[in-house]
């Protein structure tokens, strides 16, 4: 490496302090990235101690929005299937609900989910269906 690069001369104490003393009267205050919810739900002032926790805060979110109870549905008639030669891409139509996508979480649950499905289409008898993130992760068959 090149001593060329290296500064051989330091500012002065004097040159330091006033550039500080600059910087410090033009520069703006530090502002919180997202407002912050008191603890009686209202919008104030700032809790979080830096910006790394209103980006975590806001993550949190929005995994608590992405992320829910399943909801039950029961007897509902299979009244379509669909699926392509894609890794996991299986569809059901039900009644009142639409076309639904299963659960991809496995090879066998797609497989499963066909087989009871297509089961209950070919037979014309109901099923209940738990939906949870707008998918099928269990079905019955009666």
């Amino acid at each position: 490496m090149s001593k060329k690069n290296i500064p051989t001369d330091m500012p002065s104490a004097s040159a330091m302090s006033a550039a500080s003393t600059a910087s410090e009267s033009f520069a703006p205050e530090a502002q919180p990235l997202l407002p912050s919810k008191t603890e009686n739900g209202k919008t104030g002032g700032s809790l979080l101690a830096t910006p790394f926790d209103a980006i975590k805060e806001l993550e949190k979110g929005q995994a608590e929005e992405g992320f829910g109870a399943g909801v039950w549905h029961s007897n509902k008639k299979v009244v379509g299937l669909w699926t392509i030669a894609q890794t996991r891409n299986a569809w059901v139509n039900l009644t009142d609900l639409g076309w639904k996508k299963f659960y991809s979480g496995s090879d066998s649950s797609i497989v499963a989910f066909n087989i009871i499905a297509g089961s209950a289409l070919e037979k014309q008898t109901l099923v209940n269906v738990l939906i949870e993130n707008d998918q099928i992760i269990e079905i019955y068959a009666w």
